[in-house]
């Protein structure tokens, strides 16, 4: 009678995540941890790029902007996988999509957004696609911004908790897309609920702070 497939063994802290990953087990606080961006810095920049090309496109500069953002984008993807060593390309083209439109949203805070164009199909930007982030899991999306505000609450003091709990809230948004898209390990879905809950905090962050020249 055959055995049944041995399901491969968790790795311990100080092993890589998965067999060929570059990312690290590391164990205790998700905060303490080596970030993404210090995996992959100049994937973070191809992000913040992207947004910007976004931004522009929803401005009414035309497909060029587009193109450049889903440019930007395309090689954000490359540098992670190769940085990582995690190479799963539709996995990695939803959590680089999700990064580039949290980034935009602090270039239209001030603006009314119900009219930008959307772009069409296939792009990786299309409102409608079923491969975004929040419609793959929408209570990832909710754990992810709620990390967001608690990191920021934290900054500011307003509970010694919210650490804490931003944290929780990082771990279980991670479980559940990891579930749902298991070509990334469970401690790379980690760093990456953790970017983009930095992100989100850093958002926050600017819509509180005066504008330019306010009060002078």
């Amino acid at each position: 009678m055959p055995f049944p497939p041995r399901l491969p063994l968790s790795a311990r802290s100080g092993e890589p995540a998965l067999p060929g990953s570059l990312i690290v087990v590391e164990d205790g606080d998700i905060l303490m941890r080596r970030s993404l961006s210090e995996y992959a810095p100049s994937a973070q920049v191809k992000v913040i790029e992207a947004a910007k090309a976004l931004e522009g496109f929803r401005l009414g500069r035309g497909p060029g902007a587009l193109e450049g953002a889903e440019s930007h984008a395309d090689r954000a993807v490359t540098t992670f996988r190769i940085r990582t060593g995690e190479g799963d390309v539709d996995t990695w083209q939803v959590a680089v999509t999700y990064m580039v439109e949290l980034w935009a949203t602090r270039y239209s805070a001030d603006r009314p957004t119900v009219f930008d164009p959307a772009p069409p199909p296939p792009s990786l930007f299309t409102p409608v696609s079923p491969m975004r982030l929040e419609k793959i899991s929408r209570e990832s999306h909710r754990l992810i911004l709620d990390a967001g505000r608690r990191l920021d609450r934290a900054q500011r003091g307003a509970d010694d908790r919210d650490v804490a709990r931003a944290q929780h809230a990082m771990h279980e948004g991670a479980r559940l897309l990891h579930d749902q898209l298991d070509g990334l390990s469970m401690p790379l879905w980690v760093l990456i609920s953790r970017f983009c809950a930095e992100i989100h905090a850093e958002n926050l962050r600017m819509l509180r702070a005066p504008a330019p020249g306010a009060g002078v």
